[in-house]
């Protein structure tokens, strides 16, 4: 049996390996999410930029069409469900030959981004600016 002086040394010395071994779980699982976080906010913040470039132009290129189709798909993969249920729903318009406007998309990532990023959530009346352009 431990006698009490083997216990006063065995018993912190548990309580700090352990306490070392859940300060690092914790840590490393926050090292995880930060990093998801990272990862999403890069990939929907691109896949916002890919959107507008090729939004409201005439005469698409090629490159332009790539990456909104890849755009899509990154905001199908790591939006959220409202990202995702609007997205789609632009998809459906277009799709179906209408008048679907991307802007809706845009408004949503733009906002989403904001909050992430630590700034106001909306911005009331932001434009997509294009120049007219003469043959």
């Amino acid at each position: 049996m431990l006698d009490t002086e083997t216990l006063k040394y065995v018993v912190p010395a548990a309580v700090a390996v352990l306490g070392w071994f859940v300060g690092h779980q914790f840590n490393v699982y926050r090292d995880r999410q930060n990093k998801r976080r990272e990862l999403r906010i890069q990939f929907l913040l691109e896949a916002y930029r890919r959107l507008e470039s090729a939004a409201n132009r005439e005469g698409k290129t090629e490159e332009q069409m790539l990456a909104f189709e890849s755009a899509v798909a990154d905001i199908q993969l790591l939006g959220t469900p409202e990202q995702v249920r609007v997205t789609v729903c632009y998809l459906e318009q277009h799709a179906a030959g209408g008048s679907a406007q991307i802007d809706e998309v845009l408004r949503i990532l733009r906002r989403d981004l904001r909050k992430e990023l630590g700034l106001n959530g909306e911005v009331e009346n932001a434009v997509v600016f294009r120049f007219t352009r003469r043959p």
